[in-house]
């Protein structure tokens, strides 16, 4: 079990004959089974001391009546590494103080769409309508295997793209939520990834998720299988004796993971709206991530350009002297950046083909 609780299991009609209903009840027999409301305001998790709190133990299944598959946004100015998303679930059971979804979602629930064939059909006509390959993950607004030992949702998805081979699809999780995965033969086109952090970040930042430790030894375990695998030191955060816990996380790495089974490590650092500011402080209590030298640029806080090349630089030199060949990447950073980090675009980088893949 992944140990998340969940109090209440909300259900529309349209979804009520789903049998991820049955999984559910049968996960959390503990739960109220109820007849979803259409808004969480009759919920009634705004009359909640923590209302994104509280949200986490609500799970809603429902049909998705909008899209499921979207090319990510990016951000005007900076270089886009062409990630698609799934949006399948909407909500996430661990609690990380930078988390945007506290401020993003206006539904505080965790939102689970089960019309899959819909979004297969959506799938197949992305992939009619677009050239080359589709890096797909379900990452964005949920951890992909919280729930995974109750639900069963990445089977699903790894069925849905192993007769796909243009589609590589990625499941992110900051958890050690892997059996069922383990237990499937692995997967060309599948690409299991961590969330990482330093130690003290992941420690008193991120409630309810695994220690770096057990996600880098799961990591191990899912590579001994022959699975392929992926990291994202997202966001990375200036905090006391930052550069001492980077690198202790890469060398965990180094002892525990085969560069060559490391399809791409991804760097980002600490960005928010301003208004998150508030959201951090009421509901995590002192400055914490807060500190530290932001400015805005344009719609969001982040460090100052000279601490993010230090940060940057400094990580990318641990994880290459930790995982020689394993391509590394910037996420939201313009080619300034990119320059200054690596010394060249991502296209004309050293051992560029992994390069060229994600930012063809």
């Amino acid at each position: 079990m992944s140990g998340y609780p969940i109090d209440r299991i909300a259900v529309t009609k349209e979804a009520g004959a789903s049998p991820l209903l049955q999984r559910a009840i049968a996960a959390w027999p503990g739960a109220e089974v109820e007849q979803a409301q259409a808004a969480p305001e009759g919920d009634g998790l705004a009359m909640a001391a923590d209302p994104v709190a509280q949200g986490k133990r609500t799970l809603v299944l429902v049909k998705n009546r909008g899209r499921f598959i979207r090319k990510c946004p990016g951000t005007m100015g900076l270089i886009c590494c062409n990630y698609w998303v799934i949006d399948l679930v909407e909500g996430c059971a661990i609690d990380c103080s930078y988390c945007v979804l506290q401020g993003y979602l206006t539904d505080r629930r965790i939102r689970l769409a089960v019309n899959f064939d819909d979004m297969e059909r959506e799938l197949d006509t992305e992939l009619a309508a677009t050239d080359g390959p589709i890096r797909l993950g379900t990452g964005e607004l949920s951890d992909s295997l919280m729930f995974d030992h109750e639900l069963g949702i990445s089977s699903m998805l790894i069925a849905m793209v192993r007769q796909r081979p243009r589609v590589t699809l990625e499941l992110k999780t900051k958890t050690v939520n892997i059996d069922s995965i383990l237990d499937t033969k692995p997967v060309e086109n599948v690409v299991i990834a961590w969330s990482l952090n330093a130690p003290a970040i992941a420690y008193g930042e991120e409630r309810g998720a695994a220690s770096i430790e057990q996600r880098i030894q799961a990591a191990s375990r899912a590579v001994a299988a022959g699975w392929k695998v992926a990291f994202h030191f997202d966001p990375l955060v200036i905090h006391d004796e930052w550069e001492a816990g980077y690198r202790q996380t890469a060398a965990l790495l180094a002892e525990a993971v085969d560069p060559a089974r490391v399809e791409w490590i991804s760097l980002g650092a600490l960005r928010f709206h301003p208004s998150m500011k508030d959201v951090i402080r009421r509901r995590f209590g002192a400055e914490g991530i807060l500190k530290g030298e932001f400015a805005l640029c344009p719609n969001k806080m982040r460090y100052a350009k000279p601490l993010r090349r230090r940060l940057f630089s400094t990580v990318k030199n641990a994880l290459q002297e930790a995982l020689p060949g394993a391509p590394l990447y910037l996420c939201m950073e313009g080619a300034e950046m990119w320059k200054a980090v690596f010394g060249a675009l991502p296209q004309a980088m050293p051992r560029n083909a992994p390069m060229k893949r994600l930012f063809a």
